[in-house]
């Protein structure tokens, strides 16, 4: 049976642009204005934003580090001095033998660093004490070569300790060129007697380790 025309279901005509507003709708704008009395409702009575901000992160943090200066340039010349302190020890351990490419770089890096340490000393105005590294060493042979390599650089540290501790207390400055060029030798000297250091190290620790396991 056709269902008569009063039967079908009306459909709804596309309403006109505003047309809401007059049904009871929230217009846009109203809905802007609504979201933002929210947001600012969750803001904190300082009336600053939740958030961090740049100045926040930066607020409390500690300055960058100061450029080299004597004390830096002092500390930097002690812990050579300590390592080559340990380097002497080592080349005293009874029956220590080096392989050949052991020797090599050790010799190489003694030498390249007692480069660095002359050329901070004459940036410094210190004096450059005379190398004895050609001569033979008290205990002879190889291990007394390297001796005098350690010998040297502890002389040129000492020298450069000297004039350090003068310059400071007469108060005198050097130009922060001065101070950086001599902070980065002094660092290139550390490198390369760190290096020497922890193979040396290495050389007698194995030789004690062999010793251990004869016994």
């Amino acid at each position: 049976m056709a269902e008569s025309p009063d039967s079908v279901p009306k459909l709804d005509p596309v309403r006109r642009i505003g047309e809401d507003q007059k049904l009871g709708g929230a217009p846009a704008a109203q809905g802007f204005e609504s979201f933002m009395q929210k947001a600012g409702s969750s803001m904190p009575e300082s009336g600053k934003p939740m958030g961090i901000s740049p100045f926040d992160l930066a607020h409390g943090q500690t300055a960058l580090s100061a450029g080299p200066n004597f004390d830096t340039l002092l500390s930097q010349v002690k812990s050579s001095q300590t390592m080559l302190g340990d380097m002497t020890n080592d080349l005293h351990t009874k029956n220590l033998k080096l392989k050949q490419s052991q020797k090599y770089l050790l010799r190489n890096k003694l030498k390249n660093a007692n480069g660095y340490l002359k050329a901070a000393n004459g940036k410094l105005g210190a004096p450059i004490p005379e190398e004895k590294e050609e001569q033979e060493g008290k205990g002879g042979g190889i291990l007394g070569k390297f001796l005098n390599y350690i010998s040297d650089g502890q002389n040129n540290l000492a020298a450069a300790q000297q004039q350090l501790l003068k310059l400071k207390d007469k108060g005198a400055a050097l130009q922060p060129a001065d101070f950086l060029a001599i902070q980065v030798k002094l660092a290139h000297a550390q490198q390369e007697i760190e290096y020497a250091s922890i193979m040396l190290g290495k050389a007698v620790d194995n030789l004690k380790t062999l010793m251990n396991i004869q016994l």
